[in-house]
């Protein structure tokens, strides 16, 4: 029995598109490179709340990790909202709920902010 050449690679393309569908939620949950470099500079506690937070699934470790940082944030300016992030230098700029902007450094090891 002979199959025409457009219904072999049709089923190919099935095939690999299943193969696909079924492996992408498993990609979700693994670091970028990115990530890990972020990860192995916390500290031991905060380190242990983003792999908790990670074994729930859902999210990035660079979305729970803003997360994180905009807790505390909102401490220290209620109702802020950060506009911009730079983990490596450990500043956030944020949007004061009167809408002005402030920057708030923060400790790149603890997330704990410094002003």
């Amino acid at each position: 029995m002979m199959f025409s050449h457009g219904k072999s690679c049709g089923a190919v393309a099935a095939a690999l598109g299943v193969a696909l569908m079924a492996a992408t939620p498993s990609f979700a949950q693994v670091a970028t490179t990115i990530e890990r470099a972020e990860m192995a500079g916390l500290a031991p506690a905060t380190l242990a709340q983003v792999k908790s937070r990670m074994a729930e699934g859902g999210q990035t470790v660079y979305e729970i990790l803003q997360t994180m940082l905009l807790n505390n944030i909102k401490a220290t300016v209620p109702g802020g909202s950060i506009v911009a992030l730079d983990f490596n230098r450990g500043i956030a700029i944020v949007r004061t709920a009167a809408g002005g902007m402030r920057a708030v450094n923060f400790d790149t090891t603890t997330l704990a902010i410094k002003s």
